[in-house]
């Protein structure tokens, strides 16, 4: 498989994928995090995944080429809050977002598959596993909660991430916010005037604009109820990864979390903020060679 840009219409959504390695490889989907593009994964991470895996990248709805479900904020609405947002005025939920990644499942085919979600993505995740737990062969969750949407943000992260929720008066605005935001919350890993952040920050603005998106992904996080309990019963194999330097969400939820799946763990990375560096991805392959190689020996 090559990878390009393809689109699934699910529903009234369309969303936009990738796919890259082998389509007779086990699958692995790759659920991104507020706001976050489907190009923001680590381009090495998706190489090495791929070599052994069927990986598909996705743009959530309200992202990056996937339908928008509304146009852009002017003023931040009054049901939402960062602490829980009216479910009554949300255009959707978490479990809405869980509910288009099974459902691009179907679409491909797939019976079975893995699960790695960033931040937001991780809570996808979590939640589709609740809802597809005969389908989902592992779980990687990323510097996200354990089975709730309540963030722990510092308030600096609350204001970065807040810059997103309106238009961009121009394109180099974008870009500006883009890469002040990755140096912040990757605590310096990825620097604001890098080249590799320039270029990244260039590539997300010329492939997108959000047009309310990002607001309307976080009201659907801060509305959604907790699935703490669905989740701690599944036998799934899990991983729970977080930095502990992490701005926008602390490891405790995720730490507990792992502590009462049944086979389910949490390593915490040292000096990572909330980001995708190379010690995460080299956990991620690690782990899900060792799930792999686990998964083949009991089905033999």
């Amino acid at each position: 498989m090559t990878s390009q840009d393809l689109y699934a219409k699910l529903g009234d959504i369309r969303m936009c994928y990738r796919q890259d390695g082998s389509s007779d490889a086990p699958a692995l989907i790759l659920i991104p995090g507020l706001g976050m593009q489907l190009i923001e994964w680590p381009p090495a991470l998706v190489k090495v995944l791929s070599q052994d895996h069927r990986v598909i990248r996705l743009d959530n709805r309200d992202c990056g080429l996937s339908s928008r479900c509304g146009g852009p904020f002017s003023v931040i609405p009054s049901g939402f809050s960062w602490k829980g947002s009216a479910l009554e005025q949300a255009s959707y939920d978490l479990t809405d977002m869980a509910d288009d990644v099974i459902a691009l499942a179907n679409h491909l085919q797939l019976k079975q598959f893995g699960c790695i979600g960033f931040s937001m993505g991780g809570m996808i995740a979590q939640i589709v596993a609740t809802k597809a737990d005969d389908r989902v062969r592992s779980l990687v969750s990323i510097s996200s909660t354990g089975g709730e949407s309540v963030i722990s943000a510092e308030p600096e992260a609350l204001r970065q991430m807040e810059s997103f929720f309106f238009p961009f008066a121009t394109a180099m605005e974008a870009s500006e916010v883009i890469r002040s935001s990755n140096d912040y919350f990757s605590r310096g890993a990825l620097p604001r005037d890098s080249a590799q952040s320039i270029r990244l920050a260039h590539a997300l603005v010329e492939r997108a604009q959000d047009e309310g998106g990002y607001l309307r992904q976080a009201w659907a996080m801060t509305a959604t109820a907790a699935w703490r309990d669905g989740l701690a019963k599944l036998l799934v194999r899990a991983l729970f990864l977080h930095g502990d330097k992490d701005p926008c969400i602390k490891a405790t939820s995720a730490q507990q979390m792992a502590g009462d799946m049944p086979q389910a763990s949490c390593t915490i990375c040292t000096e990572l903020g909330h980001w995708i560096d190379d010690q995460i991805c080299a956990q991620i392959v690690s782990w899900i060679k060792e799930t792999d190689l686990a998964i083949s020996r009991c089905s033999a």
